[in-house]
């Protein structure tokens, strides 16, 4: 028998444990028969006796258990089409499966496997829940209730294409910081390094004296190349006390506290978080699937546990019969008054799915908007900090070339 770890979420609370099946697939029926939602499943690795436990876990996650998000937006859209097409579901995926041939075909083949036994699409979709999270298995699962698969399908299809669209633009702007940054590490440390020791030997033997801008690069470059070992270990231990400290609780809900207060990047939180928010709950009211699953499923999708833990007590106000709007008022400091008042008047109208999507769209574009004023705002900040640089590494080159020079004269 093979051990895996899991982490079920189950009435609101998350409990985490490990469980013997002869495979992934047996493991998630263990466990579904238990009841909740499967938010974690995965194999523990061992060498002979031992296990490898803890984060390094993490790192042994099998490869043929993941799907990449295009992979996974391309085969939720042509499922939807050839469904519409009249195939069967099972004739759908192997078309999928024998055109693109990726290690994704693993799953998919199994998934057939257990379509053919007589499970529904969502419970062996369910069995890969790497693959294919709570909100996807839901809106499938709402999808077969109403008879209207191909219709969910092509929602879900449109919302991951959505979702990895925003991340792009996320991922894009970090990106360019992060090159110029790197590049200016690079050159700087290569010029430190290689050229200015010459320069002061050739400087010395000419006796000239060394510039104080000189003296200050010469004597960092020597520190770190004397403790360059030390600080790689520092480095290390540091990396890992913060990965420890993110997949704890506190360490994370203090994490996530500290990022909302900082200027711009809380506010980029906060609207990506918004328009996750209202973006799902838009697909769950209009698929009819039931306030708890819903709040539930929201909370482990949203990236910051703020926002999780703000829908755990909106869940619970909202079983006791207050309204929608009433418990975004009392979540005032994470959801704006615009949200507020925009979904009271939708309750009125019996408009809430059209106008949720309708924020969603709205934040996305703030988000989008945010985006580009951090941009604008890195931008000079790089250029002062080239500039800076360029600044001193010149002249601690130059200088000592020019003293050498007019001692020459």
């Amino acid at each position: 028998m093979i051990q895996f770890k899991y982490t079920v979420s189950k009435q609101g609370k998350e409990t985490s444990g490990v469980i013997e099946a002869s495979s992934s697939t047996e493991a998630a029926e263990k466990l579904q028969e238990k009841g909740g939602y499967i938010l974690e499943l995965q194999q523990r690795f061992s060498f002979g006796l031992f296990n490898i436990n803890g984060w390094l876990e993490k790192f042994f996650v099998p490869l043929s258990e993941r799907m990449k998000s295009s992979e996974k937006i391309f085969f939720t859209a042509q499922l939807s089409s050839m469904l519409k097409a009249g195939l069967s579901i099972t004739k759908a995926i192997e078309v999928f499966i024998d055109e693109k041939q990726t290690k994704a075909s693993i799953p998919l083949r199994k998934i057939i496997s257990k379509l053919e036994s007589g499970k529904k699409l969502s419970e062996a979709f369910s069995t890969y829940p790497k693959i294919f999270d709570q909100v996807y298995i839901n809106v499938v699962r709402s999808g077969e209730a109403t008879g209207k698969l191909d219709e969910s399908l092509d929602y879900m299809a449109k919302q991951l294409k959505q979702e990895y669209q925003l991340i792009s633009k996320i991922k894009s702007a970090m990106i360019y910081p992060v090159v110029v940054l790197s590049a200016m590490v690079g050159v700087m440390s290569f010029i430190a390094l290689s050229v200015v020791p010459k320069i002061v030997d050739f400087a010395k033997n000419a006796g000239a004296e060394l510039p104080q801008i000189t003296k200050i690069l010469v004597a960092v470059t020597e520190f770190c190349r004397q403790f360059w070992p030390f600080f790689i270990l520092v480095f290390l231990i540091l990396t890992i006390v913060l990965w420890r400290l993110i997949n704890t609780k506190k360490g994370k809900h203090f994490i996530d506290g500290f990022f909302l207060k900082i200027p711009i990047i809380g506010t980029l939180i906060r609207r990506y978080n918004q328009a996750r928010f209202t973006r799902l709950l838009s697909g769950f009211f209009h698929y009819g699937i039931s306030v708890d699953r819903a709040f539930e499923i929201l909370a482990d999708s949203l990236s910051n546990s703020f926002y999780s833990d703000a829908c755990f007590r909106m869940k619970s106000k909202l079983m006791l019969g207050s309204s929608l709007s009433a418990v975004l008022t009392s979540e005032k400091d994470l959801f704006s008054a615009i949200m507020n008042q925009v979904v009271k008047g939708a309750e009125k109208t019996g408009t809430l799915d059209e106008t949720l999507m309708k924020l969603a769209v709205f934040y996305e574009e703030e988000l989008e908007t945010s985006l580009n004023n951090l941009t604008s705002i890195i931008e000079p900040i790089l250029i002062i900090f080239l500039g800076i640089g360029v600044i001193g590494i010149a002249l601690s080159v130059i200088v000592p070339i020019y003293r050498v020079t007019s001692q020459l004269r």
